[in-house]
């Protein structure tokens, strides 16, 4: 029990000497506040620095006279107590600890000293000191100051009784009329020769003199306090709204990330389609957007293309936004007319719609192989179709159907047109149409139609790039209130029908189905049993190792086109796995037993050995493998 006394009774004076040790070097105070204020401090003592020299320097040209000596010493002493602080503060450019305690003890002792050599009560000196505390926001700080002043200027009343100068209008004194004093010696000297009694004459200083300035600066101090705490609270709150921003504009980069990785953003898209050209982009016009793009195949010959944009903007309209294209991209993606995908579409969206949100939306799905294109306008902004034949680009306009997600149990009608080799298709938003300048003017469909019109020989990437610089022109400085989306498809040729691509899962399941399609093309095509042995053997090789190899921390696609010659097939692997070129590996040496050969490699030497054809080439991110067999 003594002991745990004892340890309580030291646990105390730890306590107090922390909380001693926190007046001079607390953490509670802003670094960058705490900085910026040691410099006004120090500004301000370099200014009385210079009101003390000039004043010095009128005296000693007799532009006015200083009462004594010992004033002179003092207001020497001042400056270099002045001075000094302030330059050091300069020179550390206001970033230390230890600084502002260093500033205040002597700003407070030079304040005090000025104090004790001055005739009459001015407060206004004794009160600076807590005024500027203050300014560091720190009640504990602006205590220690309020106390180490008190102290201070107590000191220099005591000063004062002995050689300051007094008013001696605070004495009841008996002078004959016309009797002169002189006085060349101390104060307390002088206040003895005319017979001054020493202790009414004390009891007057402190009641005449120092009283009236404690009572005015406890009010002071007790304000400066308020202010202390107030400036903190304001900091604080500063802070944390700053947090809170960092933290949002945080987590909208990555909403904007998330959103931008959804948009297909790697072209060319479909490298293994020569007979096509598309390009787009999206450029929100807030941190997140509402617009969105996509394009990918339904199957080998199938492309669906889609533009949308959801009303509102922000981070609801881009949550909104990229609900509609998952739903949008993945009940395309399981087939069906373009009507009954917009229509089931629409019934989710719906449903529980409470915020209110719509989507405009154009769905087209085009036959690669004849040019066909089966689209529905759900609101949207018409597509630019150019014919070759005609020349000239020109409004897809059919009547409009409904939004997404207006209205449940909307029935959609589909519209068809057909695109010729040479032919394109240029969807975008209203956005883009709407771009307004700094006189208020749109943009509007007739120029861009005309400058689409004047650029009819550049690529799909280059045109969109060209429609941005020449928006970036109209509007110049004024500000963008819409989200600006363009996708440009270029129908170069129809799609050989002897081609044959299908996608699947790198899963080793899927392997039964890549073979039985490689089977169903070979027999359709008349291969020899023996070369569709060796086909056969190859396709399994590979796709294994894709499975194995190509994605060891993720799920991955592997694509396979088949394209039948007169003479021979060519088989092409493509993933998006790790870059591996398998023709790099070293061949194995098959004179060797197998238990003296070195591991892998073989399988990929039976493939170069039976097939006519290997080559590897890595583009776009893809690896792509080929095989030819000639039919024998």
């Amino acid at each position: 029990m003594i002991f745990k006394e004892v340890g309580d009774e030291m646990g105390q004076v730890k306590k107090l000497f922390v909380e001693f040790k926190s007046i001079f070097f607390s953490n509670d105070v802003l670094k960058e506040n705490e900085t910026h204020a040691n410099i006004v401090v120090a500004t301000t003592m370099f200014n009385l620095f210079l009101i003390g020299l000039l004043t010095y320097i009128l005296a000693k040209l007799n532009v006015f006279k200083v009462g004594t000596e010992i004033m002179t010493r003092v207001m020497l002493t001042d400056m270099i107590l002045l001075l000094i602080p302030a330059t050091i503060c300069f020179m550390v450019r206001g970033s230390r600890k230890w600084l502002r305690v260093y500033l205040f003890m002597c700003y407070i002792i030079a304040m005090a000293f000025t104090d004790a050599i001055l005739k009459y009560n001015v407060t206004l000196v004794m009160v600076l000191p807590l005024i500027l505390a203050a300014r560091y926001y720190n009640k504990k700080f602006t205590i220690w100051v309020g106390t180490f002043t008190v102290i201070a200027f107590l000191v220099s009343t005591n000063y004062t009784t002995l050689y300051g100068q007094q008013d001696l209008n605070s004495y009841n004194l008996i002078i004959p009329e016309g009797t002169v004093i002189t006085v060349e010696s101390t104060l307390r000297d002088a206040v003895t020769s005319i017979k001054v009694d020493e202790t009414q004459r004390l009891k007057n200083i402190y009641l005449h003199l120092f009283l009236p300035k404690l009572f005015v600066y406890s009010m002071v101090m007790f304000a400066c306090l308020q202010i202390a705490q107030s400036g903190k609270n304001m900091i604080e709150k500063q802070i944390e709204i700053t947090d809170n921003s960092s933290r949002i504009n945080t987590e909208l980069a990555l909403a904007y990330n998330i959103q931008k990785g959804m948009l297909p953003s790697t072209f060319p898209a479909f490298p293994d389609h020569d007979e096509i050209d598309i390009y787009a982009m999206s450029i929100p016009a807030k941190e997140v957007g509402g617009d969105f793009y996509d394009m990918f195949l339904i199957d080998d010959h199938h492309l669906a293309l889609s533009m949308a944009d959801v009303s509102g903007k922000g981070v609801p309209a881009a949550l909104f936004m990229m609900v509609s294209q998952i739903l949008l991209h993945v009940i395309t993606d399981e087939g069906g007319a373009v009507s009954d995908v917009m229509t089931r579409v629409n019934d989710i969206l719906s449903k529980d719609n409470k915020l209110g949100l719509f989507v405009t939306v154009w769905l087209g799905i085009l036959d690669l192989q004849t040019g066909k294109m089966e689209y529905v306008n759900a609101g949207h902004n018409a597509p630019l179709l150019y014919a070759k034949q005609r020349g000239s680009f020109e409004y897809l306009k059919t009547k409009p159907n409904f939004v997404i997600a207006g209205m449940e149990k909307i029935q959609y009608e589909t519209s068809t047109c057909y695109l010729e080799p040479g032919d394109r298709i240029f969807l975008y938003t209203d956005g883009v149409v709407e771009s307004t300048n700094q006189d208020n003017q749109q943009y509007g469909e007739s120029r861009l139609k005309a400058f689409l019109d004047q650029h009819m020989e550049l690529d799909a990437k280059d045109t969109i790039l060209a429609v941005k610089q020449d928006l970036n022109q109209f509007v110049k400085n004024a500000v963008q209130f819409d989200d600006i989306t363009m996708l440009e498809l270029q129908f170069k040729n129809q799609l050989e029908t002897s081609s044959f691509t299908k996608e699947w899962d790198a899963d080793i399941t899927m392997l039964s189905r890549v073979q039985d399609f490689v089977s169903s093309v070979l027999q359709e095509n008349g291969f020899d049993t023996k070369v569709a042995n060796q086909i056969h053997l190859a396709v399994e090789e590979i796709f294994v190792n894709i499975v194995k190899y190509a994605y060891p921390n993720e799920r991955g696609k592997c694509r396979i086109t088949i394209s039948p010659k007169p003479d021979q097939i060519e088989i092409t692997f493509v993933d998006h796995g790790i870059a591996f070129n398998p023709l790099d590996k070293e061949k194995p040496d098959v004179s060797l037993p197998a238990e003296e050969r070195s591991v892998g490699g073989l399988g990929i030497y039976m493939v170069e050995q039976m097939m006519d054809e290997v080559e590897y080439h890595y583009e776009n991110q893809q690896n792509m493998l080929k095989i030819a067999k000639k039919r024998g």
